[in-house]
């Protein structure tokens, strides 16, 4: 997503970070661990934000699987979307 859509409102001083790879930075909740999101220097107006963490709906729809390579062997694709077996370079996103 556009970094400028983003701002924590309430809990940013339970946010921790660590660098994963250089220029990249994962931030996460120190109470359990759970991953936020990431940004990348290489993307400075993009970051990278778990959906898992929302609590109501995107309201976005799925046009294509990626990262399918490295998918769980019981997770099964049954609809006809493009599928990469990797996934784009962090940026390359609409």
């Amino acid at each position: 997503m556009r970094a400028e859509d983003f701002a924590i409102v309430l809990g940013a001083e339970l946010l921790k970070v660590w660098e994963s790879s250089p220029g990249v930075q994962r931030f996460f909740a120190s109470c359990c661990g759970s991953p936020i999101y990431k940004t990348d220097q290489t993307f400075p107006k993009e970051l990278g934000l778990r959906l898992g963490t929302l609590d109501t709906d995107p309201s976005v729809t799925v046009d294509e699987h990626f990262m399918v390579g490295s998918k769980a062997p019981w997770v099964e694709i049954v609809d006809k979307l493009p599928q990469m077996n990797d996934g784009p370079p962090f940026g390359e996103r609409d």
